[in-house]
């Protein structure tokens, strides 16, 4: 099973994506989506960046990316690494993220977690998939939940 010792790595977005395949009536559920987004992870001083690409219900991951402009990212949600842990230790320890430890909690004031765009239409379209992206993180949760 995927943990928080395991991110950032291939094999932990991939796990997390494999959900939608899994569970597509939830998917649908929440509507389709076009946003590409940046997952930036800040640990001792070096940043690394992977890419999420959503596409009508599909959801794909681009791995690390080198460059960022290429990617064309609408939204970068950023934070350091023990931020990210905690939520994905929340979320492992609960089923799903708590109150405290949702995407929208850990973003709107803008700490510890943060979403830049580089237009506000990128921004808006990361709160407008909110729920998709909450239901994407926690899906690891779930998946420990039924395995």
């Amino acid at each position: 099973m995927t943990d928080e010792t395991t991110f950032p790595s291939p094999a932990w977005f991939d796990q997390m994506v494999a959900d939608t395949g899994a569970r597509p009536d939830l998917y649908r559920r929440l509507g389709f989506a076009d946003f590409r987004l940046v997952l930036k992870v800040l640990d001792d001083g070096r940043a690394r960046s992977y890419g999420l690409s959503f596409d009508g219900y599909d959801v794909s991951f681009e791995g690390e990316l080198d460059d960022l402009d290429a990617f064309g990212a609408d939204a970068t949600l950023e934070g350091d690494l023990d931020s990210w842990q905690e939520m994905i230790r929340n979320i492992l320890r609960n089923g799903r993220a708590d109150s405290a430890h949702t995407l929208n909690a850990l973003t709107i004031a803008e700490t510890p977690l943060k979403v830049s765009s580089p237009d506000p239409l990128g921004r808006d379209k990361f709160f407008r998939y909110a729920e998709t992206l909450q239901t994407l993180f926690d899906s690891l949760g779930h998946q420990l939940m039924v395995s």
